[in-house]
């Protein structure tokens, strides 16, 4: 029994009981405190932890069904039992003891063995209770841990629709724009810097295309190596899908200019849109993922992959949209593979009002 973390708290207006509880309780093992009143117990409970309350029945000011209705009705001491030794042994008073919540009742004078036994098996039911708290806050975490997870490589609202049973999840979105983002000879150049140093630099520079493409309220869909698909017009639609991508990737290509590899030699970014309609879903049992997939996305793949460094190439179908919002430099015709001849312009700048 002799728990020495174990942590008694005696009311009791009595020093004599008080006096013959706390040697018991020292006799097995226990701490305890005493005080003589009830309002000395609820200043006592606020400013220190304890594991039970040993509670007389007959005190002035404030008595112990007062003082047993005021714990209980606590969320900070709810939980902490509570045993009544009193000389009021009417069936009354117990009934009343049980009713506003203690976890035991006992006579006075109280029998030592029956007393120990009480204490013993309040404090184990005390124990169970916190270590099943523990487990149920332990398991919270865990659960806002997958949240998060989920969350990280997917949108909130096709995290939920997974979390809330749905086993096959696509749908058609009629109108987004898809962006991909390639940073220009990242591979090679990182061949010359270490393995922790490169995760480290590029680890900045996702976190930050993160970032912007929150605040744009654009979906980033995967990183691919070192670059990023990102998609505007799903899950919720967006009408002005391309003029939010085109208004990112021109900050984004003002943000990779900060960074840089080796000193002097900042890094480039080579991005290519389309738009159009996609099917998105989600993949896989084991390592979910959300995709997309169609000719949207395979053409603004063939916009970056075939795109010129530093600039952003867009495809016709982007271009149409937002032409009269943005400025844009026609490349011409290129042969874009797969697809065939195709139409795509370099995104210069936004047209400033007036």
């Amino acid at each position: 029994m002799g728990d020495a973390k174990s942590h008694i708290l005696i009311v009791d207006d009595s020093a004599d009981s008080r006096a013959l509880l706390a040697t018991r309780l020292k006799a097995l093992g226990l701490r305890a405190e005493q005080v003589r009143n009830g309002r000395e117990a609820m200043r006592m409970l606020a400013e220190k932890p304890f594991d039970l309350v040993l509670l007389d029945i007959v005190m002035p000011e404030m008595d112990g069904y007062a003082v047993l209705s005021a714990i209980k009705s606590d969320n900070c001491f709810h939980d902490i039992p509570v045993i009544v030794i009193s000389a009021v042994d009417e069936m009354d008073s117990v009934v009343r003891c049980i009713h506003l919540g203690a976890e035991d009742y006992l006579p006075k004078p109280f029998n030592p063995t029956l007393l120990k036994a009480r204490i013993e098996a309040s404090l184990e039911r005390k124990h169970l209770r916190d270590q099943e708290q523990a487990l149920m806050r332990q398991i919270e975490r865990e659960r806002q841990k997958s949240d998060n997870l989920l969350l990280n490589i997917m949108p909130e609202s096709i995290a939920r629709r997974l979390k809330a049973g749905e086993q096959v999840i696509a749908n058609t979105h009629d109108a987004v724009t898809v962006m991909f983002t390639d940073i220009v000879n990242f591979t090679n150049l990182s061949n010359h810097i270490s393995a922790q140093d490169l995760v480290q630099r590029l680890n900045a520079i996702v976190s930050k295309f993160d970032e912007l493409a929150v605040r744009h309220g654009v979906e980033k869909i995967k990183t691919i190596g070192d670059g990023v698909m990102l998609v505007c017009g799903l899950p919720l639609p967006n009408e002005n899908h391309a003029r939010t991508m085109a208004k990112l990737a021109l900050r984004l290509q003002e943000e990779i200019c900060k960074f840089s590899l080796f000193e002097q030699a900042p890094l480039e970014l080579r991005i290519g849109i389309h738009s159009g309609p996609v099917v998105a879903g989600v993949i896989g049992s084991q390592k979910l993922s959300y995709d997309l997939w169609g000719a949207t996305v395979n053409v603004a793949s063939r916009m970056e992959s075939q795109g010129v460094h530093g600039r952003i190439q867009v495809s016709e179908a982007t271009w149409r949209l937002i032409k009269d919002e943005f400025l844009f430099e026609e490349r011409g015709r290129i042969d874009v593979r797969g697809m065939g001849e195709m139409t795509s312009y370099f995104l210069i700048g936004e047209i400033q009002p007036g």
